[in-house]
Parts: structure tokens; C-alpha cells; sequence
């Protein structure tokens, strides 16, 4: 119990990452981040833009400020000592307009204010000018503040404040709108570059998707920035380098399985060669019909390897010299069963595998051992049923001598929608009957035909 537990905590658990790391996420993620950036700059750069343009406008105000500040300094300064307040008001409400004043004591609380700017002494965001005045914010607006100490016989008494807002520059406003649509014009700059240098990773992951499935043959392609043509090189050798070497294991593998299926048909003489002639009559119905040199090729080992399976059927079954019983018949079905599961377990051989499971197919459906119908039944495996079917009517068995190759065909065309694929059946047999096919009727009897 506690190695298993043990095992258990040990085991690393590989998980998909929650964001795809695709082209489009790529596009989007940039496209966000240009956005962000882009307005930020803006943004930045109109504070500071703004900052200047209120460190102007307090230069060309900041002298009638100071006046205003030591004037009205000085004539508060009687009423501080004794503090009367109701004077103060009076004199406040003298300011010109547009100005603010308010009194402070050596606290710092307000004594006595006029203006709806004074409504509240502190600022934020403090500056100093460039002529000693105060630059601050309150509730979104810049404020130019200038202050006078007043002084006392003994002590000071405490400061007046002249306060005036400053206008903001007639750009602002239009701020907000030019940041969003400086960051939506980068982010659409970046998602369209990014596109353009990353537009080869939809198929440079692809490419890794089949490779893991031991696909090796497919390429990525050398497009997009310089990283991602250098990385489609490396892995395209890689694969290249990859495919030889699969294509040299399954040829090792391929080469077991025909020695291991030559060495079934050895022992009985009558099967002796029997795989090499269905192979040449498929691959000459496979050219009939048109496939290319590729698929010939996996229908030549998928005949060659048809009947693989019948390793697994016993010799008393396989070598019987006579027609089978009911339940040695259930036997020998296993075969193309046992064929698959044996292909299967072959890199690359998988189509393969599927010819060895179907051969014995049917076209109306009454076949084993799926029982598929028509279309359903691969057709490299229906080439080869019809193959096999032929070359077991042609050829001598223990329990029965070759047939006539006419007598063959005439059966093949009875059994045509039932047995076979109807228009395979038509392709075969008339190639057969042309006089230039292998195991066919002879160039004489072909003449011989066509004249009657």
C-alpha cells in the first residue's frame, strides 16, 4: 500500500496549457499588448505635454499672482493680530475676478476664504515653478497658487493663498480618443505583422502533430519572419533524418512479416507461392484501376501479407488435406483477425493491417469477420479478395485441381455484386481475357475470342 501510494505522488501529470499557444493566439495577445502600449505612450506623453503647457500659462500669470498675494498680504496682516475674522472676510471679498484667496493659520486652518476655489486648502500632485509659485490639482484641474507669509512683531501669523485655475489646453479633451486610436491602429499593425511573420506556425504544428503520430513525411514550410524559416529547417531535416530511419525500421519489420508469411504457405506445397501470385493479380487490377504508385505499392504488401494471420491457426487446421468441418472453418475465420493484430503492431503498416482484416470481406455484407457492406470494405482489400478468390480457382489444392481459367472467370462475373465488387469484377476479368495479363487466357485464345 505504501509503494503505491508512493508511485502515485511520484507521477508527473503532463497537462495542455490552458492558453493555445497558436497563431491566432500569438496575433491576439501582441494585437492586446500593442494596444496597451500604444495608449499608454500617448497617454504618457500627453501628461506630459499638458504639464508644460500649464508651466507656461503659470510663467505668464505667476507675477500678477505674487502681486495679488503680497498686496492683499499686507493689507490682512493688521487684522491677524488680534485675528479678526469679519475684516478678513470684507477684504478677501475684494479680490478680482477669476482669483481665490483664503487665510491659513500657522496650523494650517483656514481663517477666512473667498472664492469657489478655496473651498479646500490642500493640493495634489505639487509642483514648484520655474518663479516660485505652486502648481496643484484638485478635482481633475491645475491650480497656479501663490502664497505670503505674513509676519508678525514677534512671530509669523500665518500665510494668505491666491489661487486661480488654470485653463486646460484645447487638446485635451481629444486625448482619450487619439490614445484609443493610436493603440487600435498598433494592435492592428502588429496582428497584421505578426500574421505575416508568423503565418508558417498553423502548419509548422500540424507538421509536429503527425510527426507524433510517426507521420514523418510531412514538411513545414519556409515562410514567415527569419526565426520561423530557420526553425522550419531544423525540423524538416530533423524529419528527414527521422523518415529514413522509420523507413528502415519498417522495412526490417516488413521483411519479418513476408519471411514469417513465405514460411506459413511452406508448409503446405499446394499454398507454396500462393501470396507472390495474388500480389501480381492485385497490383495489375490495382493499375486498371488507377492508383498511384504508392498505394500499389501498400496493396503489393498488403497482399503479399494477407494471409499473415494463419501463423495462428493450428497445422492440423492449416495442413488438413481435405475440406474443413464446421468448427475447423470457425478456426481458420480467425486468420484475418489474427492478420490485423499482428500488421497493427507494425509502424506505418496500418492501412496494411487493414487488408489482411478485410480480405475476406463480402460486397453484399454476408462476409467476415466485421461483416462491412459495399464502399465500407477498403478498396485495396477488395482487390485483393478478388485476387485470392482467382488464384485459389487456378490453382492445384489438396483437396481439389485447377481450374480452367475461363470456368474462373465465369465465376468471378456470377459472384460480381454478391461476392465482389461488381465493377472491379468487369476490370479484372476483362484484363484477363485482353491476352497480356499475368495468369490470363493466352494471346491465342484471346484472338480466338474476339474472332467468334
Amino acid at each position: 500500500m505504501k509503494s503505491r501510494k508512493h508511485h502515485k505522488k511520484g507521477r508527473r501529470e503532463v497537462r495542455k496549457p490552458f492558453i493555445s499557444m497558436g497563431l491566432s493566439s500569438i496575433r491576439l495577445r501582441g494585437a492586446i499588448y500593442a494596444f496597451l502600449l500604444g495608449a499608454a505612450v500617448i497617454w504618457g506623453s500627453s501628461s506630459y505635454l499638458a504639464e508644460a503647457e500649464y508651466q507656461k500659462m503659470a510663467r505668464a500669470e505667476g507675477a500678477e499672482a505674487d502681486a495679488l498675494a503680497r498686496q492683499f498680504g499686507r493689507q490682512a496682516a493688521p487684522w491677524m493680530e488680534p485675528r479678526q475674522v469679519d475684516e478678513l472676510q470684507t477684504l478677501l471679498a475684494q479680490v478680482p475676478a477669476g482669483w481665490s484667496l483664503f487665510v491659513t493659520d500657522l496650523q494650517g486652518q483656514v481663517i477666512a476664504r473667498y472664492g469657489v476655489d478655496a473651498e479646500s486648502a490642500r493640493l495634489h500632485k505639487v509642483t514648484a515653478t520655474s518663479d516660485g509659485q505652486i502648481l496643484g490639482s484638485q478635482k481633475g484641474r491645475r491650480f497656479l497658487e501663490a502664497r505670503y507669509r505674513m509676519e508678525g512683531r514677534l512671530a509669523p501669523m500665518g500665510t494668505l493663498h491666491v489661487r486661480r485655475p488654470l485653463a486646460k489646453p484645447l487638446w485635451a479633451g481629444s486625448v482619450p480618443t487619439v490614445a484609443m486610436g493610436g493603440g487600435a491602429f498598433l494592435a492592428l499593425f502588429t496582428f497584421l505583422w505578426l500574421s505575416f511573420a508568423f503565418r508558417g506556425v498553423s502548419q509548422f504544428r500540424r507538421v509536429l502533430s503527425r510527426a507524433s503520430k510517426e507521420e514523418f513525411f510531412h514538411r513545414a514550410p519556409l515562410v514567415g519572419c527569419g526565426e520561423m524559416k530557420s526553425m522550419a529547417w531544423d525540423l524538416n531535416r530533423t524529419l528527414d533524418s527521422l523518415t529514413e530511419a522509420s523507413v528502415r525500421v519498417r522495412n526490417v519489420y516488413v521483411e519479418t512479416a513476408l519471411a514469417l508469411s513465405r514460411t506459413v504457405e511452406a508448409k503446405d506445397k499446394y499454398t507454396s507461392g500462393h501470396s507472390q501470385r495474388v500480389a501480381r493479380h492485385a497490383v495489375e487490377l490495382g493499375e486498371a484501376v488507377g492508383l498511384d504508385g504508392e498505394r500499389l505499392e501498400m496493396l503489393r504488401i498488403g497482399a503479399l501479407l494477407h494471409d499473415i494471420g494463419k501463423v495462428a491457426v493450428p497445422d492440423a487446421v492449416l495442413l488438413k488435406p481435405g475440406a474443413l468441418d464446421d468448427a475447423e472453418y470457425e478456426e481458420m475465420k480467425r486468420h484475418p483477425m489474427a492478420g490485423d493484430r499482428i500488421l497493427a503492431a507494425i509502424p506505418g503498416l496500418r492501412d496494411i493491417a487493414d487488408i489482411a482484416r478485410s480480405h475476406h470481406e463480402r460486397w453484399d455484407g454476408a462476409g467476415y469477420p466485421m461483416g462491412a457492406v459495399g464502399d465500407a470494405i477498403p478498396l485495396e482489400a477488395r482487390i485483393v479478395g478478388i485476387a485470392d478468390a482467382y488464384d485459389a480457382l487456378t490453382t492445384k489444392r489438396s483437396y481439389k485441381e485447377a481450374m480452367p481459367v475461363e470456368r474462373a472467370l465465369k465465376i468471378l462475373e456470377k459472384d460480381a455484386g454478391s461476392h465482389f465488387d461488381p465493377e472491379l469484377v468487369r476490370l479484372f476479368v476483362a484484363k484477363k481475357r485482353s491476352g497480356d495479363s499475368y495468369k490470363g487466357v493466352s494471346g491465342l485464345e484471346a484472338q480466338d475470342r474476339q474472332a467468334a
